[in-house]
């Protein structure tokens, strides 16, 4: 338990420095660092099943996240349309020249990992640079740690019936538990928002609904990611942090809210939410 909480404490004191920084390069950098490895932590699992991903092909991706922010809204709708022909491109070279080497289903797995990693952690920096991203992507990073944290202390406290056997540990009490962690979190930051930053405007009502469906979309990632590790047979993608396992152990319920949270902030600049 120590071990978790120290490795907690020194996650959390890395991300505020970054975010501190206010250099949206500093922080393209950093989620590419987080991407590479939480690639080669993928890859590493599934080659336990015999699988064999074409690792640099996903790394280049990863190299692409450095961008945003930096190149115009059209280029980078382009870059983004053909980025999987280009990979997928690449990979068929790869193939072809290794005189077939990786088969199809290395070369599916290889893309796997370009869209759950590289792709889903490219919505944290798009959020980064929204109108008052430094703030709105607390409701990246807070619901989902939010979820996890009171789903994990509800479960210990209380937790009697089992939710799914992909991860044996969790009970029901902890899910809703985590529910209602994250959608206190949701309104209460809201409440800090709309009185603390000026033009910063965010309806309670949307705040709380937004809250319930990124812990359960956050709680499905989490599901996802054990299902993942069930099939790989492993415990964790890595040991990179004492008591929490891999990067991916720590993202993965982020990842999948990554792109949820920047639609609606982004509906909501709109005028549509």
């Amino acid at each position: 338990m120590l071990k978790r909480i120290i490795s907690a404490i020194v996650a959390l004191g890395i991300l505020i420095f970054v975010l501190i920084q206010n250099n949206q390069l500093v922080f393209n950098i950093a989620v590419t660092i987080l991407s590479v490895i939480a690639l080669w932590e993928f890859y590493g699992a599934v080659r336990k099943k015999g699988l064999k991903p074409i690792s640099f092909v996903g790394y280049i991706s990863a190299l692409a996240l450095i961008g945003i922010g930096y190149i115009s809204k059209d280029i980078l709708i382009m870059i983004v349309l053909l980025m999987l022909p280009f990979l997928l491109f690449i990979s068929f070279c790869t193939s072809i020249l290794t005189n077939i080497k990786y088969n199809i289903f290395d070369i599916a797995i290889t893309l796997t990992g370009v869209l759950y990693v590289t792709y889903l952690f490219s919505f944290i920096c798009y959020t980064k640079v929204m109108p008052y991203g430094d703030y709105l992507i607390w409701f990246i990073f807070g619901g989902a740690w939010m979820t996890d944290t009171f789903a994990y202390f509800i479960g210990m406290a209380i937790g009697k019936h089992k939710f799914s056997q992909i991860s044996p540990k969790k009970s029901i009490e902890g899910c809703i538990g985590g529910l209602i962690g994250c959608v206190a979190f949701y309104l209460i930051y809201a409440y800090f928002l709309n009185n603390n930053i000026e033009g910063l405007e965010i309806n309670y009502i949307l705040a709380g609904c937004l809250g319930f469906v990124v812990s359960i979309v956050s709680q499905i990632g989490d599901f996802a990611a054990s299902s993942i590790k069930r099939f790989c047979e492993i415990k964790d993608y890595s040991e990179i942090m004492p008591g929490h396992g891999g990067i991916l152990d720590r993202f993965d319920s982020i990842l999948l809210i990554s792109p949820l949270v920047y639609a609606c902030l982004t509906l909501l600049n709109m005028g549509i939410l």
